[in-house]
């Protein structure tokens, strides 16, 4: 019968844990010198050695013929260990058998001393499952023991036991196996048991293996089955049920476009391909998690585990993105994540998330603010585009004259100094910084994504993309743009009123006429413009 590759590699010495070296090189000096304790609590995540290790330390507390402290699994008491049927060695799941009955029974075995070793060796796994009633049963046991028992506790979850536990225990925690730990012996898996594989395709299965040996050993496993003994990215990608690299670039470019429909149709293909949207989703937080990396870290090569091409691939890819919009974003896939846990269709709550993602300027959180004002400060910091100048401008045609009437017009008063159209124009980025300086924070914000694309006779024309109409609405209000006009007045040295447009939005005809009347009134004086109204 097939031996499943967790099983057939369970080590079977203390040099054969990976990743574990602070906690068997420990154990091994308590051996050469004799100090074992009564008792030991392991604690960690899943898959990080916890059992294997208390089986380890019970076939070398009762090896008959031990090597360099390390069991030598050819003696009866080893070999009964490994198969399971030792009289000396119990493990019990504490899951299944937490009540107080099973710890009295526990109680009246321990009265019997050991018939092959030195040491009967009780190992309780998951032993934050028992009962408060059955540990206060079990807590003088642990206290004082006979010499010839050793308790092992294995548990995930410490937190959850009694603190009279704790401290009756010497107690080792298991971190989580390294990415490069869990590669290398994946790679002398695939060497002894004759796997072709890329080392790309096995650290992918070590990364999604999230620290455990056990599951980077079953992953393998299915990865060699499904691949015929050919372990590639593909299968390996085809089994965890996630997308490739190039699927998370793309969305996040969508995303920085603000183009949803586009994230949306990415999201849609690899659910027709059968790929797993919650799995899709933790990629998208990683990938974003990366793009923060390589902005703030100098060396992102050391904490990101990706190939030179895909870190460069990111650091191109976080050049377009603020600090603050990647952190905005990393904030709506936590809660994202956290949501999708509890749905049975995740893809609807992440179609939602991309839409709210590449709606910047409706985040009303103080991440999406602070990504606002980035974008703001970027813009102002490559100045303010030049105005677009009317279209017998471009042409390359001079200004037309002033009518000869108009300037030979003797007005009552003198008209207001004037400003050339392209002299406005360059001085707008200082107004903008006077706004500033002016503490006026909203109408900076407000008219430093607007445009301005013509001024005319104390009228200027300011453009907002269709994106930015919150924008223009907000400067429309009455206090605002007399607010402005009043401020601009200022700094200009004549009056300006304020038309505000959208991008690709004609002016309205009536707009078009008070332009020429303001125009004409610039010019000549307001004594000495008059309206006809046409019959």
């Amino acid at each position: 019968m097939y031996t499943a590759l967790y099983r057939k590699w369970r080590p079977q010495l203390f040099e054969d844990v990976c990743g574990q070296n602070q906690i068997t090189v420990t154990l091994k000096n308590e051996l050469k010198n004799n100090k074992l304790t009564h008792a030991y609590l392991f604690c960690g995540t899943r898959g990080t050695g916890k059992t294997t290790t208390a089986k380890l330390l019970a076939k070398a507390a009762n090896c008959r013929n031990p090597q360099e402290h390390n069991p030598c699994n050819a003696c009866e008491s080893c070999v009964s260990i490994n198969e399971g049927n030792s009289i000396d060695v119990y493990e019990i799941d504490a899951a299944s058998n937490r009540g107080i009955d099973d710890i009295r029974n526990l109680r009246e075995a321990i009265k019997f001393t050991p018939t092959m070793g030195r040491y009967k060796v009780y190992i309780i796994d998951e032993v934050h499952m028992l009962t408060n009633e059955a540990f206060n049963a079990l807590l003088k046991t642990l206290e004082e023991p006979p010499e010839y028992v050793l308790f092992i506790l294995a548990t995930t979850e410490p937190h959850k036991l009694p603190a009279t536990i704790l401290s009756r225990c010497q107690r080792f925690d298991f971190k989580r196996i390294g990415v490069e730990e869990i590669t290398a012996r994946l790679q002398r898996v695939c060497s002894t048991e004759e796997l072709t594989a890329d080392e790309n395709a096995l650290r992918l299965i070590a990364r999604n293996a999230d620290g455990a040996m056990r599951d980077a050993l079953s992953i393998l496993d299915q990865c060699a089955v499904y691949g015929n003994k050919q372990i590639t990215v593909e299968a390996a990608l085809d089994v965890l049920g996630i997308a490739n690299n190039e699927y998370l670039f793309k969305a996040a470019d969508a995303i920085h476009r603000a183009d949803a429909g586009a994230a949306i149709l990415l999201v849609d293909e690899l659910a027709s391909c059968g790929k797993d949207m919650n799995q899709f989703i933790k990629d998208m937080l990683v990938h974003y998690r990366n793009l923060l990396m390589t902005k703030v870290v100098e060396r992102c090569e050391e904490i990101i585990d990706m190939s030179v091409e895909g870190i460069a691939q990111l650091k191109k890819q976080a050049a377009e993105y603020s600090k603050e919009n990647i952190i905005r974003c990393i904030r709506l896939l936590s809660e994202l994540e956290n949501e999708a846990k509890w749905t049975s269709n995740s893809k609807i709550l992440l179609e939602i998330a991309i839409v709210r993602l590449c709606k910047l300027e409706s985040d009303e959180s103080l991440e999406g603010l602070m990504a606002r004002l980035a974008k703001l400060e970027a813009a102002l910091a490559g100045g303010i585009p030049m105005a677009v100048l009317p279209e017998a401008r471009e042409s390359g045609s001079p200004a037309p004259a002033r009518k000869e009437k108009a300037a030979e017009a003797k007005p009552k008063a003198s008209p207001p100094a004037q400003l050339s159209d392209t002299n406005f124009m360059e001085k707008w980025s200082g107004f903008i910084q006077e706004l500033k300086s002016k503490g006026k924070i909203k109408l900076r914000t407000y008219l430093a994504l607007a445009k301005p694309v013509r001024f005319e006779g104390g009228v200027l024309a300011l453009q907002f993309e269709n994106g930015d109409a919150h924008c223009k609405e907000a400067i429309e209000t009455p206090a605002n743009k007399s607010d402005v006009e009043a401020l601009a007045a200022v700094y200009f040295g004549t009056k300006v009123r304020i038309r505000c447009l959208l991008e690709n939005e004609p002016q309205a005809a009536d707009d078009v006429e008070n332009d020429i009347v303001a125009a004409a009134i610039g010019l000549v004086g307001q004594d000495n413009v008059e309206v006809v109204e046409e019959a």
